[in-house]
């Protein structure tokens, strides 16, 4: 049964409230620099590290500062720097860095949690417990690769929070994806008394001749679109990172709406939930970064008109459609609403 349209909007609210506060975090380290740098200070510390050597000792120092003594071949002690306003949040791609979050939160809550209307009091205080377990490891194993990052920073200019590839909260948020679908794929937030029997592969029915050559028809069609998006700067022009969350959205897609057209065209309510929700999610973050000034949506964006060129300006727009087709695809299936309109009749072979 498809889920109520309160507990829709509740759902829908409860998630953009948590991934905003979220992002606010990051936010408020990249405010705490302001136009200074972050530093490690060598001086404390396990040269300028603590916490088992995860967390830094760092100072606030002027950019022109830093920028003289790293430039100045006399000087015998270079700056470290460690991070620099807008490293962590992203506010110049807000849209991108606001969508991570909310397809984190809506596993947590709706698929970890069963938030708002599947909540097992039985069960919440072992989900609680392994939401907590997530956040430990997303936050420990992020933490552990900017430390390797500091040590593999030779170059004194190098700004070593950025290890995402764009900004630190992609990184702690796409790994608070990545433990929850782990830790659900063992079966963490779940209890069984009984260990159920292993299923008797003999009687399958594969179809894995089939599965693989729509796999492939659709890892095809999104590396077409993927060059056609970078050809003409709709996409970053180090296209992996883009060319992967289309790879993702691929896997995502068939195993929410099946591996082929005949499951496709009975699965249309949550088809339309995807592609309306993404039409719909575009237009806000344009009028977002119109509104606000500073945060961008990553397309027909001035910010980044004016931070890279205007030939620059849209080069957000592959990896918007991307995760926000994620998103609404993984929304459909949260409120019950992406499996067939109709029973599709099953038989025994």
């Amino acid at each position: 049964m498809p889920m109520k349209l309160s507990n829709v909007l509740l759902l829908l609210v409860a998630v953009i409230i948590c991934a905003t506060f979220s992002l606010r975090i990051f936010q408020g380290l990249d405010e705490m620099m302001g136009d200074q740098y972050w530093v490690v200070d060598t001086t404390m510390g396990d040269h300028g590290w603590y916490g088992m050597g995860l967390l830094p000792h760092v100072n606030k120092v002027p950019k022109d500062v830093v920028k003289a003594v790293n430039s100045d071949p006399a000087a015998k002690e270079k700056y470290i720097i460690y991070a620099q306003s807008g490293d962590f949040a992203g506010n110049s791609v807000y849209g991108i860095c606001l969508g991570i979050p909310l397809i984190m939160y809506l596993i947590w809550l709706a698929f970890i949690l069963g938030f708002p209307d599947r909540i097992d009091p039985y069960l919440l205080p072992r989900r609680i417990f392994t939401l907590t377990v997530i956040i430990a490891c997303s936050i420990i194993v992020n933490l552990f690769l900017m430390r390797i990052a500091a040590d593999f920073a030779r170059d004194p200019m190098s700004r070593i929070a950025n290890v995402a590839g764009n900004h630190a909260s992609l990184l702690f948020h796409n790994a608070g994806i990545w433990f929850a679908i782990l830790f659900s794929a063992l079966g963490t937030p779940n209890h069984s008394a009984r260990e159920t029997a292993a299923p008797d592969s003999r009687n399958w029915q594969t179809q894995a001749n089939e599965k693989f050559n729509w796999m492939f028809v659709l890892l095809f069609a999104v590396t077409i679109l993927e060059v056609a998006l970078v050809k003409n700067k709709l996409a970053l022009p180090d296209a992996a990172v883009d060319y992967s969350v289309w790879i993702i959205l691929v896997v995502i897609f068939m195993r929410m709406f099946g591996f082929s057209p005949k499951y496709w065209v009975k699965r249309g309510r949550g088809i339309a939930i995807m592609l309306a929700g993404t039409l719909f999610t575009l237009p806000v973050f344009y009028l977002l970064e119109r509104a606000t000034g500073t945060l961008g949506a990553g397309f027909a964006s001035p910010i980044l008109t004016q931070a890279m060129g205007p030939e620059n300006a849209n080069i957000g727009l592959s990896l918007m459609i991307s995760i926000y087709l994620i998103f609404w695809m993984e929304f459909a299936a949260a409120i019950r609403m992406n499996g067939p309109s109709k029973q599709i009749p099953t038989g025994k072979y």
